[in-house]
């Protein structure tokens, strides 16, 4: 092959290389061909091929973005205050409200079971006497009394507590169909006789004694009550400016009624002298309420010709209410039997009830009240 043919060739040849590297895989770039230049002298050394590799391939890496989210604030609840019984405000009782009509008319009468009253009422009947209605909750005494019969007041005043029981002995026909015709439960001795007793302890119609732990066992019907109306707290900021009272002595015709504040407590008496249960434990009250009340003839008259009298607890009226030494007016209102009462002050708050036992006083348009 003479000189010029080989001239020809070399650069054909370098040519297609450079055509076949131009169709190499498409995801890397094609070498880089470097031909050298033809000597003369070497033939062999015009063919000579040097490549370059393809620069290498930069991934760029996916950056995980984590977000902070900033944690809720935590919800803060208020806690709910404890739960405390109607009639006292204290810690709640299980059991139901059993009342019961016991007598305070003769001198020199032992009571029974009066010093663990929840809450005792004193109301006036025929002759210028009272008589008690006493409300036992808290602890249900295995002999209370002397039991008494019922009377008209009994039935209005009670029906507020729902359907609480009444043990009494006897009555009237007036007061009677008036009980009949209220929630009430008849606890007497013509439904639950086993409970009762006449006791040596006094005699005539001042000896029957009943067993409140038997009667709550053996009625189904009577339920837990229902509140009264009466606000309770340990503190209320009124009393800081609240006129001093010591002693409050009620008098209803012949029936007196009086309260000492002694030794953080009131002390209960009947015509100066104090109530005491028979084995001693004297009757003391941490409020002492005289709720201003219009009463009337309710239609029965007694073995003398006197009339029996109801008072109206529903409706309206004034009170003064006595805790711890002090006391506070206002006025109560009660819309109907089934209703509680309220009672506010003179500008139309509530007032507030020293947690514990309670006398409330039912004191008629003919009443005294005289504070010291």
């Amino acid at each position: 092959m003479t000189a010029r043919l080989r001239r020809q060739i070399v650069p054909t040849c370098a040519a297609a290389l450079l055509t076949l590297a131009a169709c190499g895989s498409g995801d890397q770039a094609a070498p880089t061909v470097s031909v050298a230049p033809s000597s003369s002298s070497s033939p062999a050394s015009s063919s000579a091929l040097s490549t370059t590799p393809p620069p290498s391939t930069t991934t760029r890496a996916s950056v995980a973005v984590t977000r902070t989210t900033k944690p809720p604030s935590p919800t803060t609840t208020k806690p709910r205050p404890a739960a405390t019984d109607v009639l006292t405000g204290l810690k709640v009782s299980s059991g139901p409200m059993i009342a019961v009509k016991i007598d305070n008319t003769k001198a020199g009468l032992p009571h029974f079971g009066v010093s663990h009253a929840d809450i005792v009422y004193v109301e006036q009947v025929e002759g210028g006497l009272t008589r008690l209605i006493v409300l036992f909750r808290s602890k249900l005494p295995d002999e209370v009394g002397p039991v008494r019969s019922v009377r008209s007041t009994d039935a209005e005043l009670l029906s507020m507590y729902g359907s609480p029981g009444l043990a009494f002995s006897g009555g009237a026909g007036g007061p009677l169909e008036r009980l009949a015709a209220t929630k009430i439960v008849d606890l007497s001795p013509d439904a639950a006789g086993d409970a009762y007793w006449r006791s040596d302890k006094a005699s005539g119609t001042y000896n029957m004694h009943v067993n409140l732990a038997k009667l709550a066992a053996d009625s189904t019907q009577v339920t837990a009550p229902k509140t009264p109306g009466f606000q309770f707290a340990a503190r209320d900021p009124r009393l800081a400016a609240a006129k001093a009272a010591s002693r409050i002595n009620v008098t209803m015709i012949s029936g007196e009624t009086g309260f000492s504040w002694t030794d953080g407590r009131y002390v209960v008496s009947r015509k100066g002298e104090p109530y005491a249960d028979y084995d001693g434990a004297k009757v003391l009250a941490d409020n002492v309420l005289v709720q201003n009340v219009v009463d009337e003839p309710d239609g029965t008259v007694d073995s003398v010709g006197s009339p029996s009298y109801l008072s109206h607890t529903v409706g309206s009226g004034t009170f003064t209410l006595f805790r711890s030494g002090k006391q506070i007016a206002g006025s109560w209102k009660r819309a109907a039997a089934d209703q509680p009462t309220s009672y506010l002050d003179k500008s139309g708050k509530a007032v507030f009830f020293a947690p514990g036992r309670t006398w409330v006083v039912l004191a008629p348009q003919s009443a005294s009240v005289t504070t010291a």
